[in-house]
């Protein structure tokens, strides 16, 4: 139908690619929603998740495609130029289908296991990249995940190499002319979705508006959330802000000095309990999330053993751990602070290294850590330091 507007082959070409990733993109979303949906939530309630996606999808879509018109602007370089050229294509076309896929399926793993997107936060994981491969190696069936992965995209080139013979077969014959003001109105086109089809940017943070965590996961693709987030990862020191909530801090941790700007407190013993040296056992559960289990007073009594020893015990409710991973809770036990950096953890953070722990207070004892696993990753072994004649045992 569009032949007889005498459009460019390489402007009909990015039309039918336009269409089949915006295909691509759509069955990973529904795939999404099916997959994960919380039974209170309707199809109906989903719809504006899948309409704010579209714009983030179109977006991307845009960004994969543009190179193509903006490049065909010389006709030597256009796809339908010469086979050379229509190589080269559909290898860049094939290698931008893996990095999507590849980020399909990573976001398909962190939504099972974590019930999130895929975020920057990912790359903490890269940084001890022989550990994190090994983990990864042991628990999936990664030969066979990379080898489908490859077989999709080989799959997908062959589907490209069609649209572009379909695009010559149906044009064959009827003398269309290159005309750059079509390939310039293809590229504005495509520039406006990248910067959103309103009159604002299509902003990462307008999915967080939906007032349901997976309703704005939902909306994001994971290309959109992982990029947004790479600006979190470095950690935002701001001595303004740590003054301004002093007093709501030094409340929590209970200073005894709330005016000045310091957290330094020093608290003697009460009774004689630690004069007979008795044993200390301190067990890491990994993976215990205090919101699931009866200690956060859920109804369900989900730990109803847990809750017993706390009742029976010293339950210290303000030791906690405001987001997932090991690390973090590892760097709240020996330091007493929570871990409150949102894409990169403490461990990992030279400036957070250097901490005083009460384990020292713990004289004339043998100190000894067991890990079932390498010090190395998330750099655990850089916190550990802080407890003087520490034995590791991994």
């Amino acid at each position: 139908m569009l032949v007889r507007y005498k459009i460019p082959k390489t402007i009909l070409w990015v039309i039918n690619l336009f269409i089949l990733f915006l295909a691509i993109f759509t069955i990973f979303r529904l795939a999404t929603f099916f997959a994960f949906r919380p039974e209170k939530l309707s199809w109906s309630d989903c719809l504006p998740s899948f309409w704010l996606g579209l714009g983030y999808d179109l977006r991307w879509i845009a960004l994969v495609l543009l190179p193509i018109v903006l490049v065909s602007l010389s006709p030597r370089l256009s796809p339908f130029y010469s086979e050379k050229n229509k190589k080269w294509w559909t290898w860049y076309l094939a290698i931008a289908t893996f990095i999507l896929f590849f980020f399909f399926a990573a976001d398909f793993g962190s939504f099972t296991y974590n019930r999130t997107r895929l975020d920057a936060g990912a790359l903490n994981f890269a940084e001890d990249a022989s550990i994190s491969l090994s983990m990864l190696w042991q628990s999936y069936p990664l030969f066979w995940l990379v080898m489908g992965l490859v077989v999709a995209v080989l799959f997908f080139r062959w589907m490209y190499h069609r649209s572009h013979w379909t695009v010559i077969t149906r044009t064959d014959g009827h003398k269309i002319p290159y005309r750059r003001s079509w390939f310039v109105i293809a590229a504005v086109f495509l520039l406006i979705l990248v910067y959103g089809l309103g009159l604002r940017p299509l902003t990462w943070n307008r999915a967080f508006r939906m007032g349901d965590n997976f309703k704005s996961y939902l909306a994001l693709n994971p290309l959109q959330n992982f990029f947004s987030t790479l600006r979190f990862r470095k950690p935002q020191i701001n001595e303004s802000k740590a003054r301004e909530y002093y007093p709501v801090m030094a409340e929590l941790l209970q200073v005894p000095d709330r005016t000045t700007f310091s957290y330094r407190r020093q608290y003697l013993p009460h009774g004689n309990s630690i004069e007979s040296k008795p044993n200390i056992v301190l067990v890491l559960c990994e993976s215990f999330s205090m919101y699931k289990s009866s200690l956060s007073g859920n109804p369900l009594n989900t730990t109803p053993y847990f809750q017993d020893m706390a009742n029976k015990g010293i339950f210290f409710s303000r030791c906690f751990t405001p987001h997932f991973s090991t690390a973090r809770g590892l760097f709240a036990t020996i330091t007493g602070i929570p871990d409150v950096q949102l894409y990169k953890f403490s461990t990992r953070n030279p400036l957070a290294l250097n901490q005083h722990t009460i384990i020292n207070s713990f004289e004339d004892y043998r100190k000894m850590y067991f890990l079932g696993g390498s010090p190395e990753f998330n750099n655990f072994e850089g916190i550990l330091k802080n407890i003087n004649g520490l034995e590791m045992y991994t």
